[in-house]
């Protein structure tokens, strides 16, 4: 019987409908099999095996046909079609097993995995361990309907042989059946506590609407790279007070971040955006750390930051901290470490395992054990002269594919990097270490490298430590090295640093971004940067203490979280309400609004505010005491509104400057009573440590304000007499002793000169606007303010008029007076004002004053005082 194979290639992204559409085997009869071991990414780095299955049901291989059809198939495009002439028969399908047979390192929990045929088709499977006896288990079925794997109810026995049977076409294996072996387990990793930096002067970031959050302080250096490029994407790993994933827009400004305190000694590496079956998620690793392994998880969040999935690694270990790939399809690659006992060995081994699990059953779709596949002798980090409790041959630090789905894997301590052929376990290529498959061009030999990357076009980015120890480069660096498949030889396309230049003893990545950008963690290092394509640094940021970031990426990121925004109402030293806010991970907010008003169900908008940090600092100019914020989008949309929150019991102060007569030293402060009960309020004016005057208390009604009078002693009024310009800077402090919270004002000390009794005073006031003194000053040029308050829960837009008989002297622009806030409304005198001021008898000029705004005006009858 004559089948057709389709030659073509998978896509870059290894994905399990990729491997049903490009099949690596066809079969000719159930007597032989054309299989294509590996497609590179040109026809002519094609390699195949011809096989030919004898009567007893073993394999041989026929190598001059080999030769013949893999030139064939090489050149061909399109449908190919080969008739061998054996005879017809059904045709079998060859199943790929984990652990893959001859295996001599799995531990006593093992699964047995089949991949490359559905759970239905498995059939009978029986499982014998050589000291354990036969074992039942139960076959569970993987997500994509491409295998299964075979469960044992119990566990096998340390330093036994495994014998596995079925009627399948192991491939590997003999008639369908293989064995592997039981290691002898070493003890698991202890958990060790978590290295903190202090925290120094701006070692950590704090604010006032998120008091939980406390990640680590960082400076941006510089940054002309495009915006377009993404957010940035980073875990501080050693504090100072909280690890955690963290998200920086691209100034360097928080978007999210989800604190660990030190204290739990909780570690979380490898964060960043990837895709689960098209949409973007959130991923990363926690867990705890000793000696450079991990114990611990892989997590995914969705773009709510609401936590989707948690993969954990099977056959008894636990994921290692340093690889969490996940494809859009839903496997998820991780790193493992399996301490071994070994025979003659007196410290346990640390066995480097691969996985590959589906997100969805947590069943194992492919296994890679170290041990089995690459001598201890590569390692730099083996033999007795090696420090530790433990040794760690191996290390794998970073996972990627080819582009037919065969895993690379960087091993920090063999300074190497591998292909598997992930249908054989076997070793495909090795770049660098002590026995490279290529020979190694000019500078493309790295030592203890990171993140080695399968790029689209064949080519390796690494990130290469270099510094050891011991240390063998002068500096760390990333680097990019072409593959010739062909020739056998790796040549470097481009390198390179950090300015200054940066020498790291472990971790760090490299990521390649559009245009030939390149983005780097510098690992151990607390730098991240990025070089355009011609090498020049176009970012950089740096924590502003020691702590490290696993990798650092760049992504472009979207989200709101299901959380509401987050508000916290202060107040400024001077008493003026203060709300803080900020929505933790929002990515979608351009602005604010302010809603105040006397209760929760009587709210009305105060204004717009344009957000530029994480947490915004906005001065609405309330006295309201209940606050509110909406989060709103470039359209001006309402993405979420905070909950209502109470202003705290305070008293303001008004205004910069205090007017004091030269004659009786009297002067008054504004202020104002924003508590759920009057006020009885009291000033102490200082100059530096020099108490210039105290104040009697005055009473204030809640939510009202005036002048809080006071007189300057002697010794002061000669003092502000002997100040330059006329004005003597003091430090106004204001007390209640009704419990309010009290305010503190650096204001100007102005000394004015009036003789006589002045005008007298009248006032009419309004629902909204009032005048609240009876004299007000203008400064030698016009200047000056008339001193009111607006009565209503929404700001008083106001204007003032100014008359002096019939003639209008002044009149102003519209000017905003908070809701129930004391202030100044300015005007300027015309010409003929400032003359009748300046020859106005003792010099107070009698003024009618009118506030005009929503409803009705107010109006008075007071007196303007000219100064210089």
């Amino acid at each position: 019987m004559v089948r057709e194979w389709w030659a073509g290639r998978s896509s870059h992204e290894h994905t399990r409908a990729g491997r049903r559409n490009f099949p690596r085997s066809v079969w000719f009869g159930s007597v032989a099999r054309l299989k294509v071991l590996r497609s590179g990414p040109t026809a002519s780095r094609r390699r195949c095996v011809f096989v030919l299955r004898n009567e007893d049901g073993s394999l041989r291989m026929l190598r001059r046909l080999v030769i013949t059809l893999c030139l064939t198939l090489s050149g061909m495009g399109a449908l190919a079609a080969f008739s061998l002439g054996l005879a017809p028969a059904q045709a079998a399908t060859p199943v790929a097993v984990y652990p893959t047979p001859g295996d001599k390192y799995e531990l006593p929990g093992t699964q047995i995995a089949f991949r490359g045929i559905p759970a239905s088709q498995i059939g009978a499977v029986t499982v014998t361990g050589s000291k354990s006896g036969v074992h039942t288990g139960v076959v569970k079925a993987d997500s994509d309907g491409d295998g299964g794997s075979f469960i044992p109810a119990k566990a096998f026995t340390a330093g036994e042989t495994v014998t596995v049977k079925t009627g399948l076409a192991v491939v590997g294996g003999s008639s369908g059946t293989f064995s592997f072996k039981i290691e002898d387990p070493g003890p698991a990793l202890a958990k060790a506590p978590v290295a903190t930096v202090k925290a120094g002067r701006n070692g950590v970031q704090h604010f006032h609407s998120a008091s939980g959050l406390q990640p680590a302080g960082l400076t941006v250096t510089r940054n002309t790279a495009p915006a377009s490029d993404g957010d940035v994407f980073v875990a501080p790993q050693f504090g100072p007070v909280q690890n955690g994933p963290m998200i920086l827009d691209p100034h360097g400004n928080l978007v999210w971040f989800d604190p660990f305190r030190v204290s739990q000694g909780t570690l979380v590496t490898d964060f960043r955006v990837q895709h689960l079956h098209g949409a973007p998620v959130l991923t990363w690793w926690q867990g705890n750390m000793n000696g450079g392994s991990g114990r611990g998880e892989d997590v995914i969040l969705n773009n709510s930051y609401q936590q989707i999935a948690t993969v954990h690694a099977a056959n008894g270990l636990m994921a290692d901290l340093h690889e969490f790939f996940l494809t859009n399809s839903g496997d998820a690659y991780i790193t493992a470490v399996s301490p071994v006992s070994l025979p003659g060995v007196s410290r346990p081994v640390e066995n480097a395992v691969i996985q590959e699990i589906d997100v969805t059953t947590g069943l194992v779709l492919f296994q890679w054990d170290a041990l089995d596949h690459v001598s201890l002798n590569d390692s730099s980090k083996w033999g007795s002269g090696v420090p530790g409790h433990i040794l760690d041959p191996y290390h794998a630090n970073s996972i990627s594919l080819t582009s037919n789905g065969d895993p690379v894997v960087s091993m920090r301590n063999t300074s190497t990097v591998y292909e598997i052929d992930r249908d054989t376990g076997k070793v495909v290529w090795r770049l660098g270490g002590k026995e490279p498959t290529f020979k190694m061009g000019s500078a493309t030999v790295t030592a203890y490298q990171h993140d080695a990357v399968v790029q689209p076009n064949g080519d390796l980015t690494i990130f290469d430590d270099g510094a050891g120890p011991p240390k063998v480069h002068k500096y760390s660096r990333g680097i990019e090295v072409a593959l010739n498949q062909s020739a056998k030889t790796a040549t470097l396309v481009r390198q390179f640093g950090h300015s200054p230049a940066l020498s790291a003893n472990f971790e760090g990545g490299v990521q390649a971004l559009a245009g030939g950008r390149m983005f780097a963690g510098w690992g151990q290092q607390p730098y991240f940067s990025e070089v355009n394509s011609r090498g020049q640094e176009i970012f950089d940021a740096h924590f502003n203490e020691v702590t490290g970031t696993y990798r650092a990426y760049r992504f472009a990121w979207s989200a709101q979280p299901k959380t509401a925004p987050s508000l916290s109402i202060g107040t400024s030293g001077a008493g003026a309400t203060t709300p803080y806010e900020s929505w933790n991970g929002a990515t979608g907010v351009t602005a604010w609004r302010v809603l105040a008003g006397p209760s929760a169900s009587q709210l009305v908008a105060l204004g717009r505010y344009n957000k530029y940090r994480f947490e915004s600092t906005l001065n609405p100019k309330t006295g309201d005491p209940v606050l509110q914020v909406q989060a709103l989008n470039s359209h001006g949309q309402v993405l979420a509104t905070s909950a209502a929150h109470s202003a705290p019991n305070h008293v303001q102060i008004f205004g910069a400057s205090s007017f004091v007569s030269s004659g009786s030293g009297m002067a008054g402060v504004p202020v104002g009573c924003y508590s759920s009960r009057a006020c009885h309020l009291a000033a102490t004016v200082t100059s530096g440590r020099t108490v210039l005057a105290r104040s009697g208390r005055q009473y204030y009604a809640t939510g009202r304000g005036g002048d809080l009078f006071f007189r300057l002693s002697g010794s002061a009024r000669r003092a502000l007499a002997r100040a330059r310009g006329n004005r003597l800077r003091v430090r106004v402090s204001v007390s209640d002793s009704s419990g309010a919270r009290g305010a503190a004002s650096t204001l100007n000390l102005v000394s004015f000169h009036t003789s006589g009794r002045g005008p007298k005073r009248s006032y009419h006031q309004g629902p909204d606007l009032q005048v609240i003194s009876g004299t007000d000053f203008v400064s030698s040029r016009g200047a000056g303010g008339i001193l009111a308050q607006c009565q209503s829960s929404s700001p008083c837009h106001s204007t003032v008029t100014v008359t002096a008989g019939n003639r209008t002297i002044a009149t102003s622009k519209p000017e905003w007076l908070g809701a129930h806030q004391v202030g100044y409304v300015g005007f300027s005198l015309s010409s003929a004002g400032r003359s009748l001021l300046a020859h106005a008898r003792g010099n107070q000029l009698t003024v009618r004053v009118k506030l005009s705004g929503a409803g009705n005006p107010a109006s008075a009858t007071l007196a303007l005082v000219r100064f210089s």
